[in-house]
């Protein structure tokens, strides 16, 4: 089986002591498609996004080469480089982030598309996957690009995923607009098979209060599988017909929240391709995003992970999608 996973690759930069950072790859589709191909190594998985032609864009390239993520869609801007963030984390582990992306070749990757003619390759694959920040850093003509793109892709029969993650910030007049942003979520919610949203978003979006609002909403807007992600309060499960409370899994310490929603993704998305149901995909999602809150930067160690594996080992029974 074979996911295209939409999405923006940064360096990343983490404090490890006083003036001394580690440097690593990052950014919220791409952490979601590592934990994705880790726990799930016989999915095909590519990542779709571009980087720049200088020896850092191949350093992200060789990265993602050594995660075993397919790079063919991987597409290279002679004009652009890729992003950079920085990350400061408090002492209860949430983070706060500075960016520099404003240039950065993944604002790139329509044109760049559409200039190497690269629909076919997206059309062998079975299952699609974006996110509000894929949409974000677009230009609104980009944008209507990448939504006739995934009309196309639906009427194939390429199954769609959508991870809100808003971010004030990247949307038009620093984030001001928010009505521009809450009309493309809601296009992205009516293709979307599976919507992986958080309650904070549409708190602010559209005003929700509790998950059991978000899940009316996208019920209406015709989502067939929901998870509303709620920090330490777990996940409100929709699939099947059936709604569902799954707790999250309580840590000693919460070390930083980086990509607990990424992994959160990557887990339930490699549990529920291979044939786990709803449910036990999301228990094992919550058991990731647990141990990796636990551990530094976005992206853990493989030996890390390969600790996480041994403790909990995937479980395919049960439906298939």
């Amino acid at each position: 089986m074979k996911i295209v996973l939409l999405g923006e690759c940064m360096v990343e930069l983490f404090q490890l002591v006083e003036n001394v950072y580690h440097q690593n790859f990052a950014g919220d589709v791409y952490n979601t498609a590592v934990y994705l191909k880790r726990a799930a190594p016989n999915l095909d998985v590519q990542f779709f996004s571009a980087v720049g032609t200088d020896l850092v864009s191949d350093q992200l390239v060789a990265a993602v080469d050594a995660e075993k993520i397919g790079t063919s869609l991987l597409l290279r801007s002679k004009t652009a480089r890729p992003g950079l963030y920085m990350i400061n984390t408090d002492c209860f582990g949430e983070r706060s982030f500075v960016y520099w992306r404003d240039s950065s070749a993944a604002k790139q990757v329509m044109q760049l598309f559409a200039a190497q003619q690269k629909q076919a390759e997206l059309l062998t694959s079975q299952w699609f996957y974006f996110s509000g920040i894929s949409l974000a850093i677009l230009s609104a003509a980009d944008r209507e690009q990448l939504f006739v793109l995934l009309a196309k892709l639906k009427a194939a029969g390429i199954k769609l995923i959508f991870d809100p993650n808003y971010r004030p910030a990247l949307w038009q007049n620093n984030g001001n607009d928010i009505a521009q942003c809450r009309e493309a979520f809601i296009k992205a919610y009516q293709l979307a098979d599976i919507a992986l949203p958080g309650l904070d978003d549409h708190k602010v979006l559209f005003e929700a209060n509790h998950a059991e609002d978000v899940l009316a909403q996208l019920k209406t807007l015709g989502v067939p599988e929901i998870l509303v992600k709620n920090g330490k309060e777990g996940v409100l499960l929709y699939a099947d017909g059936q709604s569902q409370a799954i707790s999250a899994v309580q840590v000693k310490k919460v070390v930083d929240t980086t990509a607990a929603g990424d992994s959160f993704n990557g887990g339930y998305l490699a549990a529920r391709l291979q044939g786990a149901n709803a449910v036990k995909s999301a228990e094992y999602a919550a058991a990731l995003a647990g141990f990796v809150v636990q551990h530094t930067g976005a992206i853990v160690s493989r030996d890390n992970f390969a600790v996480f594996s041994q403790d909990h080992p995937l479980d395919f029974a049960g439906a298939t999608l």
